[in-house]
């Protein structure tokens, strides 16, 4: 489908017209939406979209540079303070967003499929030198022997670089019989620390492997997005994120829950402890707006293909006309 980018895109520094807006509060940001103000004429109504670039260095800059624009002469302001404090959260929202994700577009360029991989290999490096740890923390679900978690991890490994080989040559048909596999891993992971969560003790014996799982859980879900995204599963992507969404969520409702009823393993947390337990659980809560600015964004490639290319390729954020 063409798509007509003079007609369409912007880029948010050039359209002045929608940063005074935004400035003035007759604008908001929800999310990575442009919407008119609650409470006036056209209250809600969709400006345009942003697609943020493809590098996170040059993403983060930009959101910067955006909030700088926003806050410029902002003591000079009397009208609309209650929008514009609305827009200012939402741009801090998907800084640290950006930089928990490292990169805003991964549920669906080509290149943010590689940087999940590499992610996940990563992650793969640090769970087999982590092996004994694992397998202790995976005994809890079932006996697992070294030799059962080398096999687990080659399997793993090959289901990646399968799905990385298919997903670049375009082979749609051999992909989609990935996805039952992709699921597999995305729910034993999610089994996995669903049964620790409401084990209290386990948040500071087993707190290494458990972050670990669970940054493997993320990308799994993103990488999964990625593939139904390619199979043209539309629907299915956009439920992979909000399903991991409120896995995420879920999780960390759990352990927060845990933690505060057992005083005896509470006791036990000391400064450090406590610093890496914060961090991790807010880690968790910083993923939700990139979660959602994913799902618009599959939304948005739907109906204008070829548009997160351009933007990945961008060194400024666009904005998509509605």
């Amino acid at each position: 489908m063409f798509v007509n980018t003079d007609a369409l895109l912007r880029a948010l520094p050039n359209a002045p017209d929608v940063l005074a807006k935004l400035r003035s509060g007759e604008y908001v940001l929800h999310g990575g939406v442009v919407r008119h103000a609650a409470g006036s004429e056209k209250g809600g109504r969709i400006i345009g979209h942003l697609l943020f670039p493809g590098d996170s260095l040059h993403t983060q800059e930009s959101l910067q540079k955006l909030q700088s624009t926003l806050t410029d002469g902002l003591g000079s302001l009397q009208d609309g303070m209650g929008q514009l404090q609305q827009s200012m959260g939402t741009l801090q929202s998907l800084q640290s967003a950006n930089l928990v994700m490292s990169g805003l577009n991964l549920a669906v360029t080509t290149a943010g499929f590689v940087i999940v991989c590499r992610k996940l290999n990563r992650i793969s490096e640090q769970i087999q030198s982590q092996s004994v740890a694992i397998a202790q923390t995976l005994n809890l679900v079932r006996d697992v022997h070294e030799r059962n978690i080398l096999e687990d991890e080659a399997q793993f490994r090959a289901l990646l670089l399968t799905a990385q080989q298919f997903c670049e040559q375009g082979d749609v048909e051999p992909l989609k019989g990935l996805i039952a596999s992709f699921h597999k891993e995305y729910q034993f992971t999610r089994l996995v620390l669903e049964r620790h969560a409401p084990i209290a003790a386990s948040h500071i014996e087993r707190f290494n492997e458990i972050r670990l799982l669970q940054d493997r859980l993320v990308s799994l879900g993103l990488m999964l997005s990625h593939v139904q995204m390619k199979t043209g599963a539309v629907k299915f992507s956009r439920e992979c994120l909000t399903q991991l969404g409120t896995d995420l969520t879920s999780l960390n409702t759990r352990r927060i829950e845990v933690l505060s009823r057992d005083r005896t393993v509470a006791s036990r947390i000391n400064h450090e402890h406590f610093t890496d337990l914060t961090d991790f659980l807010n880690h968790g809560k910083k993923m939700m707006p990139a979660l959602v600015y994913q799902a618009d964004v599959i939304d948005l490639e739907v109906r204008h293909p070829g548009l997160i290319q351009q933007a990945s390729e961008s060194k400024e954020i666009l904005l998509v006309a509605a």
